[in-house]
């Protein structure tokens, strides 16, 4: 059962009511009636069922009828990739959000085709929030804004990430060699690579480079299978 996503879900109310976007999925797409059993998602660990016990022109109100309480993920990671053309990225937004992944940084690369707007991130948010509706991920992943590529790096190091890079040069290490307590943040790059200065940047910081396949994947293809092999290791 698809959920809705309910922000202000917490394990001390008893009833809730949605308005707003929700409501009108809710009584014009969905179209709910009294009694019908619900399932909502905080995003935030939280995830309940309820029982839609008034349904009025402008909100629906809600019987809470069980709610279970997630902890954070023991082994979370993180995705920092290179704005995508053609809408690639959102398409790695949504199925790295269904894998599990805890945070995204875009990354403005030298050999970046796309600029970011005023409206990526609440974008890329609103499509993060689509995916746990669906899959029922309890907590929805932080989006940051974007930054050049070493300003990314040098902000998953400060935020204790430990930076994987999945490179195109194929080196020999793969997901399945990496420490059983890393904390990785997986770098995936631009469609067209990297520079040679940006290569030379991942070598001074002695950043860890890894091969997801023996093939040369898209971008958005090397961070799904990231985040699959990590959630399988």
């Amino acid at each position: 059962m698809p959920s809705i996503y309910v922000p202000e879900l917490s394990p001390d109310k008893r009833s809730i009511t949605i308005a707003g976007e929700e409501y009108h999925h809710l009584v014009n797409v969905r179209r709910v009636k009294i009694g019908e059993i619900i399932k909502l998602n905080s995003g935030t660990g939280v995830i309940a069922e309820g029982k839609i016990s008034e349904l009025t022109k402008r909100s629906v109100v809600i019987e809470l009828l069980e709610l279970v309480e997630y902890p954070y993920p023991e082994k979370n990671f993180a995705i920092a990739f290179a704005l995508l053309k053609n809408k690639h990225d959102e398409l790695l937004i949504e199925k790295c959000t269904e894998l599990g992944v805890s945070t995204f940084y875009p990354m403005i690369t030298d050999f970046s085709v796309r600029i970011p707007s005023k409206n990526t991130v609440n974008r890329f948010r609103q499509i993060a929030v689509s995916a746990i509706k669906q899959c029922d991920n309890p907590w929805l992943p932080m989006i940051n804004e974007p930054l050049p590529l070493t300003e990314t790096i040098d902000k998953v190091l400060s935020e204790r990430w430990d930076p994987v890079l999945c490179s195109e040069q194929k080196p020999p290490k793969r997901i399945s060699n990496l420490s059983s307590n890393i904390k990785p943040c997986f770098i995936i790059g631009p469609e067209g690579g990297y520079s040679e200065k940006e290569f030379a940047f991942f070598i001074k910081k002695d950043i860890l480079q890894i091969s997801i396949c023996p093939l040369i994947t898209r971008a958005e293809t090397a961070a799904i299978a990231a985040a699959a092999q990590f959630q399988l290791l």
